[in-house]
């Protein structure tokens, strides 16, 4: 087979030329890697391969991708960011969020995350489930037992923070639920 490969060798690097019709297969293999933003793919594209045009493309196509669109926060000029109480002490307004399901670790799939507002200070609770149940139990056993009860709690409207279990406990605790809106905390 005599296919001439034609490689641009100007930066040290020997990045081959790839035709139009082959370009959104090699977009699509490197986005799906870990789905960084624009100018990161368009980077990762530049530095391998040599694409003219291109830009435009892989901009069009990353802003379509829907994990990308579910997954990250995009910068929004209309409307201003919500604000917060500023918390007068450590552990009085977390931020709290499900994460998984994530490859197992000792049964692990899912993880509880909290922010506390005043210091920053990250906690990572690992679950097996995400039952409402559990996020209950385990938010009291690994956290609020060990950090005191927080005024505030904000979350997504994920189920598990909406059902009427996890609302029965913060009213028992007497903490106030806050709800930010789905993939915009």
């Amino acid at each position: 087979m005599d296919t001439e490969l034609f490689c641009d060798v100007s930066t040290g690097r020997c990045r081959p030329f790839v035709p139009k019709e082959f370009r959104r297969g090699i977009f699509e293999t490197l986005h799906n890697l870990s789905h960084p933003g624009v100018k990161a793919t368009v980077k990762l594209v530049a530095d391998l391969f040599l694409c003219p045009g291109y830009k435009t493309q892989v901009g069009e196509w990353t802003r379509c991708c829907v994990l990308c669109q579910r997954g990250k926060i995009q910068r929004h000029t209309e409307i201003s960011l919500g604000t917060y109480p500023v918390p007068r002490h450590q552990f009085d307004h977390v931020h709290i969020d499900l994460v998984g399901p994530l490859p197992p670790s000792r049964g692990y799939t899912y993880a509880l995350t909290c922010v506390d507002r005043f210091s920053l200070w990250p906690e990572a609770i690992p679950f097996k489930d995400i039952k409402a149940e559990t996020v209950a139990f385990e938010s009291y056993a690994n956290s609020i037992d060990r950090f005191g009860v927080p005024e505030r709690l904000t979350s997504d409207q994920g189920r598990q923070f909406e059902s009427r279990l996890f609302r029965e406990f913060a009213r028992l605790l007497c903490v106030k639920v806050v709800s930010t809106t789905p993939f915009h905390p």
